[in-house]
């Protein structure tokens, strides 16, 4: 058996490094893999004497189960540096204390309740080994979003020192770990002094690394919209678009307030989004062109920070990316913690960047299986999102363009429709 490693890793603690040499020539970084195939436990393990006692693959499913009420966890065979995991999990128990292990046994994301504080803590983390305490990061969204006793959506992406969960698609805890090792396998567990059964099933996994700068093919002229398309944004014209006032502004009113000059419009910080008054964006290509301050102010995410909204879809974020060091689901071109760009193809601050976004909406047909939306996104002329899939119900969406206090400027906003 290959244990989890307990040594602490200093440069954990640092910003995020590129771990390439972890990977396995049959995995591609930031794309998803299933490490259970649905027959068999293989590529996983236990101590010896747990493997068969504890564990089986059944039905598509990995089966947990100590009727001995013995503590047993089952170990991916491979270790990990950054990742992303999903899984579905589902227990017939009444009474169960679960979780998933991150790198070690010194950092759990729960699953269930907690047998230390009688709580159902599903989807925050207890990590013992923190100087902050054994639940140092917990949600109050817990009573209201897991669904007892039915299949749950359980999503964490570990990235350096941190952790974060969603749970059945809502926002939990984000924690900076302090001694989560640099690398190590991801457990499933069974937590000993009750019996319990769990199901776990559609196990997915992505392999985190930043991001490849590679030379953009796109070098700041205005891209003429085709023949067929509708242009939302000429740089003069802002007819069609809203404010979005922030709740505390005294001005509510829908009047659009950014700034136009010079062909472009320019967030004016504090004044909330712009979007568009109608729903434009069905299927389709969508063209917009943006730029962050030339002046550089701020890292991570407080430089050049805001964002594209297409109803329906994940954020795509606008980030100054240029030697700018981020979370990888985060900067240009991410589609906000949710996927993470194939590259870096970012421009310099304050010149002009393109992104080229195509959106397939989800065909919905009774009795049948729907496929799923699909967004793809070319930065700079550079493929970033290849065919992102999400499961919604929306056929026509608006845009909207974010506020995020720094002044970003846009210009030239077409779209045209998918053909019939």
């Amino acid at each position: 058996m290959k244990k989890p490693s307990f040594t602490i890793g200093l440069s954990c603690l640092l910003a995020p490094l590129l771990f390439a040499a972890s990977l396995s020539a049959d995995t591609k970084p930031n794309t998803w893999v299933q490490p259970f195939n649905g027959k068999s436990l293989e590529g996983w393990n236990a101590k010896p004497g747990e493997f068969a006692n504890h564990w089986k693959a059944e039905g598509g499913m990995i089966v947990g189960e100590n009727s001995d009420k013995k503590g047993s966890t089952l170990w991916t065979d491979r270790e990990y540096r950054d990742f992303e995991l999903r899984l579905e999990y589902m227990t017939p128990s009444k009474d169960y204390d679960s979780g998933v292990f991150a790198r070690a046994t010194s950092h759990q994301v729960q699953i269930g309740v907690s047998r230390s504080l009688k709580k159902d803590l599903t989807g925050c983390i207890y990590a013992p080994k923190d100087k902050k305490g054994k639940y140092p990061a917990v949600s109050d969204k817990v009573a209201e979003v897991h669904k007892l006793g039915e299949w749950n959506k359980l999503h964490i992406i570990v990235e350096g020192n941190r952790i974060r969960t969603r749970l059945n698609g809502k926002g939990f805890v984000d924690y900076l770990a302090v001694t989560i090792p640099e690398k190590g396998p991801i457990g499933l567990q069974l937590h000993g002094g009750v019996h319990m059964k769990m199901l776990f099933r559609n196990i997915g996994l992505k392999e985190l690394v930043e991001p490849k700068v590679v030379d953009p093919k796109y070098e700041g002229t205005p891209v003429p919209a085709p023949e067929g398309a509708v242009v939302l944004f000429d740089g003069k014209d802002a007819s069609q678009w809203k404010q979005f006032p922030r709740k505390k502004d005294k001005d509510q009113s829908d009047t659009f307030r950014w700034k136009i000059e010079n062909g472009y419009a320019e967030v004016v910080p504090g004044t909330g989004y712009v979007g568009t008054r109608e729903k434009p964006i069905t299927s389709g290509h969508l063209h917009i062109e943006w730029a962050t301050p030339a002046e550089v102010k701020g890292n991570s995410q407080g430089r050049g920070n805001s964002g594209v909204f297409i109803e329906g879809f994940p954020e795509v974020q606008v980030l100054d990316s240029y030697n700018n060091k981020t979370y990888y689901d985060g900067q240009a071109a991410a589609l906000y913690k949710a996927s993470v760009p194939l590259v870096n193809a970012s421009r310099g601050p304050g010149l002009w960047q393109s992104y080229d976004i195509h959106v397939t909406r989800a065909v919905l047909e009774e009795g049948k299986r729907p496929a799923p939306a699909t967004i793809t996104v070319y930065h700079n002329n550079v493929l970033v999102q290849d065919k992102v899939e999400f499961m919604n119900k929306t056929k026509a969406g608006s845009l909207r363009l974010q506020d995020h206090s720094n002044p970003v400027r846009y210009r030239n906003i077409w779209f045209k429709p998918a053909a019939e």
